[in-house]
């Protein structure tokens, strides 16, 4: 026979959890989910780099062939790039650029647009603005960072455009259609479209990331415990 003592110790051991004791559990399950889920947004882990674009870097085989006035009559410029076969983060864009005046208090607008049978479409978004103070007379490199990555879709078509009314800052292009990237796109100048392998292209290099799939696997893992423990939490 069990005493007294030891009965009580094995109710106590098998009974089910109270009202009271479950919450804790799962407070502690939906805290760690939300750590979790906070740490992958905060640190989501590697992601590879790709370069799209590229006849700018010594690497790519390019030379410059001259540099036009972004603000003429000709005006705006762009480059169009694309993408492979999977979407992808746009981080940062280089460009080789000249200020023929740099005190001349003028700037230019960088721009992402959409592309639109082949020609320029909408802009999607900023990705700098350059006065001309921060160039120098001769062609230089400039990367600009995007303050937020922005999400490019698989197998499309992009623009990069230049346009700035003020700006005595001029765009290179290449004595050559050599680099990353740069068959099969397009120019943009005076308002008309031609090939790459036509009217040599703009210099220019874009740069994605490909987040790691095994990260955001992750991350979705973390929201969903937390929207499972919401749903349980409910029901108590």
């Amino acid at each position: 026979m069990h005493s007294t003592s030891h009965l009580a110790m094995l109710w106590h051991h098998d009974a089910p959890q109270t009202s009271d004791q479950a919450p804790l559990t799962q407070g502690r399950l939906l805290a760690v989910s939300l750590a979790a889920a906070t740490l992958c947004l905060l640190f989501p882990g590697r992601a590879t780099a790709e370069v799209l674009y590229d006849n700018i870097s010594g690497a790519s085989g390019a030379v410059s062939g001259g540099s036009a006035r972004i603000a003429s009559t000709n005006a705006p410029l762009a480059n169009s790039f694309s993408t492979g076969g999977q979407s992808t983060l746009l981080t940062d864009v280089g460009l080789l650029v000249l200020a023929l005046n740099p005190s001349s208090g003028g700037s230019f607008s960088v721009s992402l647009l959409s592309d639109n049978s082949t020609s320029p479409g909408t802009t999607l978004t900023t990705i700098a603005t350059v006065d001309d103070s921060a160039l120098a007379v001769t062609l230089g490199t400039f990367s600009y960072q995007l303050p937020t990555p922005y999400p490019l879709a698989a197998n499309t078509r992009y623009w990069i455009e230049l346009d700035g009314p003020s700006t005595t800052s001029e765009w290179s292009f290449t004595a050559t259609n050599v680099g990353i990237g740069v068959d099969n796109e397009y120019v943009y100048y005076a308002g008309q479209v031609s090939a790459n392998s036509v009217f040599t292209p703009y210099q220019m290099s874009v740069t994605t990331v490909v987040p790691e799939p095994t990260t955001l696997g992750l991350c979705a893992l973390g929201l969903l415990a937390i929207a499972a423990v919401g749903r349980v939490r409910a029901r108590l």
